[in-house]
């Protein structure tokens, strides 16, 4: 009788453990925007956040710069990229393009020095100025080399940096996304600075994109962002990630709450 008491007892302890299953592998995606200030970091947060909440998988993002992040997730030590232009994809045949537009883009030239304006890629053809892009934006590189003459280009780690060349006049353009440097410009680091928009180069949807393997979940993070856009969902983050008043927070030590509406 005792004999079977403690087997009972032994039974139910095992019991909990046999039942437990093991909590799902997170997502790691890859972005080069800081997750919490303004602007399209901000909006990228919001949008995969609730895009996954509504998949029901875990999801973390690791900022990285844009070089590294896209050997990371060729390499396939993340799972994939937040945002990439389509032709990304070409260059990168080992993932795959999420076939929903995450964010439309614009790509546009900065300057300091008076009275330069570009409009469109080959604008720039044959031009004299010393242009700047960011590290690791491919496709931004590859329209640049086929506009620019040789040994007018060069690449700069992160935006700042390649604001401050401009403003310094060590180069005469800097190249990068109109939504990254927005807020940037409007920081005390750049208030005031004199650095201007001098043209659009493009404006393009952009892309999420996943590593080999994640086939089945890169279709079905398509339909809900596609349902996200239709419900207008994404205008409304839109709404909130680009209002000003959340522009000095840019680089504050603790950044701006990324607060998802539902």
């Amino acid at each position: 009788m005792k004999l079977a008491a403690v087997a009972l007892s032994f039974t139910a302890l095992l019991a909990p453990v046999t039942g437990w299953t093991q909590a799902p592998r997170p997502i790691v995606l890859a972005g080069t925007w800081e997750q919490h200030g303004p602007g399209a970091g901000l909006l990228l947060t919001m949008i995969y956040t609730e895009a996954f909440r509504q998949l029901n998988v875990p999801l973390q993002i690791r900022v990285l710069p844009a070089m590294r992040a896209s050997a990371e997730a060729v390499a396939g030590n993340v799972d994939g990229e937040l945002v990439r232009a389509y032709d990304y994809g070409r260059m990168q045949p080992s993932l795959i393009r999420v076939e929903e537009p995450v964010l439309y883009l614009t790509v546009a030239a900065y300057a300091h020095k008076p009275g330069i304006k570009v409009q469109g890629w080959d604008s720039l053809h044959g031009s004299p100025y010393r242009v700047e892009y960011r590290n690791g934006y491919v496709v931004v590189r590859q329209r640049l080399e086929s506009v620019l003459p040789a040994g007018s280009l060069s690449a700069v780690g992160g935006a700042e940096q390649g604001l401050r060349k401009v403003m310094l006049g060590r180069t005469d353009l800097y190249v990068d996304s109109e939504e990254m440097l927005q807020p940037i410009l409007q920081s005390d680091a750049f208030r005031g600075s004199g650095i201007y928009n001098a043209g659009v180069l493009e404006r393009a949807p952009t892309y999420g994109y996943l590593t080999r393997g994640h086939e089945q979940l890169a279709i079905r993070l398509a339909d809900v962002l596609r349902k996200m856009r239709a419900s207008g969902q994404m205008e409304r983050f839109r709404n909130i990630a680009y209002d000003p008043a959340r522009w000095p927070c840019a680089h504050a030590p603790a950044g701006c709450e990324a607060s998802v509406p539902r």
